[in-house]
């Protein structure tokens, strides 16, 4: 089942709303909080993101709905085993440098999600993983349009995308993996 949320059909969901965040960075939010708070509702992500949601008007109760679906998609995605999680992030129809610059995006928003919440481990790899983060989140998106760069980015974007698994299991190690004791007599 595929639960892949289409960067164009989203970008502009924000817009209606009262926000500065893009539809990456809070998409970088979402999965950064989700990473550390394993009971997140949509409302915690949604009062990070927006300032205020008026429900009756139409406008933002339609971006509403949108978000809702980004929201249940994504945990959706981060919690299945065959690792079907993709970034919110421009693809490659639009320009390298868009495809940059949301990427940076979501890192800069995935890295405040985390910081939502007390990060508790001492676990090397996480720790290196989001120093990278860190690091791609203040690249230059002002790349050239050529293959190399396109090849360069997609590494990253790779990168990323399995990072943001690493930490989302090292710091909640999924119940599927869990074996319980009683089953082991």
């Amino acid at each position: 089942m595929s639960n892949n949320l289409d960067y164009d059909t989203f970008k502009t969901t924000l817009h209606k709303l009262n926000t500065d965040d893009t539809i990456s960075s809070a998409h970088g939010i979402l999965c950064g909080f989700a990473c550390v708070k394993p009971d997140l509702t949509i409302d915690n992500w949604l009062n990070e993101v927006l300032i205020s949601i008026d429900l009756q008007n139409i406008n933002e109760k339609n971006a509403h709905q949108e978000l809702a679906q980004i929201y249940n998609s994504t945990l959706s995605q981060l919690a299945d085993a065959t690792l079907d999680f993709q970034l919110l992030i421009a693809d490659e129809h639009s320009s390298l440098r868009e495809q940059a610059g949301s990427l940076i995006q979501w890192c800069q928003g995935f890295l405040v999600g985390l910081g939502l919440q007390k990060i508790s481990t001492n676990d090397e790899d996480v720790l290196e993983m989001i120093k990278d983060f860190s690091e791609i989140s203040k690249l230059d998106a002002d790349v050239l349009d050529n293959e190399q760069n396109t090849q360069d980015l997609n590494e990253i974007i790779e990168f990323v995308r399995m990072g943001t698994l690493l930490i989302q299991e090292t710091l909640q190690p999924s119940k599927q993996d869990y074996i319980s004791p009683d089953t082991l007599h």
